[in-house]
């Protein structure tokens, strides 16, 4: 997959964003109970051993089409994917793209993006996220046949399947009658550790009931305008909900309390629910440091054009507890800049890991490059972590960090030619680095340590550090095969050889 494809899934940060973020899951909760499941799980080895693809067809068959990767859960049991394919499980596909939970203990692979009634649904799934232990799937779906009530084919909500219980449930608010709106939307959810808590973004105003957010023209003190009300708009703001309480709260909200006045992307939750980020084009806080540009325009290309497709904005944190709202994309020089859109915070939310924009080079076509960050949210320290080896220089971007829940280990993609020794491929691959040594090695290799021979984007790393799941385009991963690389992507999943805590400390000093 090129660059430009990657910003361009990206891009639709409204929508399309490859929501594959770290999927909240604390050290507490890193030992996460095996599941059950109805149907009688398929033969295969009792752990994990080398790479795998997981997105294979019934009975072994290659699968018909391509898949993405989009999570594991804490113990890096279950595996979670999205695909085209329709070949994957016996059941008839009725939509388009789905999500699919891989057992990597069992090779058994189920399709968790179902109705309440347990039937195929007739939309598609883009994003989806797993719990610690894998009992719940937050998903979006543009289906009609999602829960009982839904009425408009085409819009898309925020759903949770229990995998335990087989019941989905809606989480983007409720359902009327009247609510007969396609140009209004939910979606890319991410969920805490428990299950508890779902942040996403929507379009809807209808969803915290506290905010006042008149239309213009209105009374003073009016109600919020009607949650589906057209024209169609790209004011999109964070919400979270509290599956316990049923209460949903506006997260990107300004000083004033109401809702953002643009578009606000990919919000990630901590283990425990307490921590949020998000990336936003809103103006949310009073004017402080002036953020580095989205990106470098060259000679005689206009602003206004450079920033008609926007690919950064600032990152933000929001903590429960407080209800503060703090900027956090800062560059190694205390300056606030405008991070890419695969931004995210470790399990703790301690960290927020994010990409920013250098000047030089092209990555598919950009004008600049992206080198990953991250800044400890307690102490203000930032490192930048994709710099590359001493002495040398790269235009190759980096990005989609996935942090492990001590703290230590970071895996993230990048173009970047000059981050580890040896032979280099024009191609895209998964490194994970040492945050307490600061080595950096490449990890989606062949089996005799060469490297793919396609492009391995979106990692995900378990809690516990013993599972990585990212998709590829590499046909020489898996042992045994050496296939040239492909144009679809495929999911993948290996063990990475750590576990969370291993080596002499556990990371990052953890103290209050």
């Amino acid at each position: 997959m090129t660059r430009t494809t990657r910003n361009t899934r990206a891009i639709r940060a409204t929508r399309t964003i490859r929501d594959r973020r770290l999927l909240g899951a604390g050290s507490v909760l890193a030992a996460a109970v095996a599941l059950a499941v109805t149907a009688a799980p398929a033969q295969a080895d009792p752990a994990l051993r080398g790479t795998v693809r997981i997105s294979t067809g019934v009975n072994g068959a290659d699968p018909d089409d391509q898949s993405w990767s989009q999570g594991v859960s804490a113990d890096g049991r279950y595996a979670l994917f999205t695909s085209w394919a329709k070949n994957l499980v016996p059941q008839p596909t009725v939509g388009g793209r789905d999500a699919y939970v891989r057992d990597l203990r069992t090779g058994r692979t189920e399709r968790v993006n179902l109705s309440d009634a347990g039937e195929a649904l007739n939309g598609w799934t883009d994003q989806a996220a797993i719990n610690a232990d894998g009992r719940y799937v937050a998903f979006e779906s543009n289906a009609d046949n999602v829960v009982p009530g839904m009425q408009v084919k085409g819009r898309t909500e925020v759903y949770l399947r229990d995998r335990r219980t087989g019941r989905t449930e809606l989480v983007s608010g409720g359902l009327t009658a009247t609510d007969t709106d396609q140009f209004h939307a939910s979606y890319a959810p991410q969920i805490s550790a428990d299950g508890r808590y779902v942040v996403y973004v929507s379009s809807r105003t209808d969803l915290d009931p506290t905010v006042v957010d008149p239309a213009p023209g209105a009374l003073p003190g009016a109600a919020s305008a009607p949650s589906l009300a057209r024209p169609y708009t790209w004011k999109i703001n964070v919400y979270l909900t509290d599956r316990r309480t049923h209460t949903t709260r506006l997260i990107s909200r300004d000083t004033a309390g109401k809702p953002g006045e643009s578009t606000s992307f990919r919000p990630t939750i901590s283990a425990n629910g307490r921590t949020i980020g998000f990336g936003s084009l809103s103006e949310l806080l009073p004017a402080g440091p002036t953020p580095a540009p989205a990106a470098p325009t060259a000679p005689g290309v206009a602003p206004e054009l450079a920033l008609a497709r926007p690919t950064t904005a600032v990152y933000y944190t929001w903590d429960a507890a407080s209800g503060r709202l703090t900027p956090a994309s800062y560059d190694t020089d205390g300056k606030l800049a405008d991070a890419d859109f695969d931004a995210t915070v470790s399990p703790d939310g301690r960290y927020a890991v994010y990409s920013l924009p250098e000047p030089g080079g092209s990555t598919g076509g950009h004008r600049y490059h992206t080198v990953l960050h991250v800044r400890d949210l307690r102490t203000g320290a930032v490192r930048k972590v994709s710099g590359g080896l001493p002495g040398t220089t790269s235009v190759g971007s980096s990005g989609h960090g996935s942090i492990t829940a001590d703290n230590r280990w970071l895996y993230f993609d990048s173009a970047a030619d000059n981050l580890v020794p040896g032979p280099q491929h024009p191609g895209w691959d998964v490194y994970r680095q040492d945050l307490r040594t600061g080595r950096t090695e490449r990890v989606t290799t062949a089996p005799d340590g060469s490297p793919g021979n396609g492009s391995s984007n979106a990692p995900f790393v378990s809690a516990a550090g013993n599972t990585l799941v990212f998709d590829s385009t590499s046909g020489n991963l898996v042992p045994g095969t050496d296939a040239p690389a492909a144009e679809a992507h495929q999911a993948f999943a290996r063990p990475t050889g750590t576990r969370a805590g291993d080596g002499d400390d556990q990371g990052e000093d953890q103290d209050d």
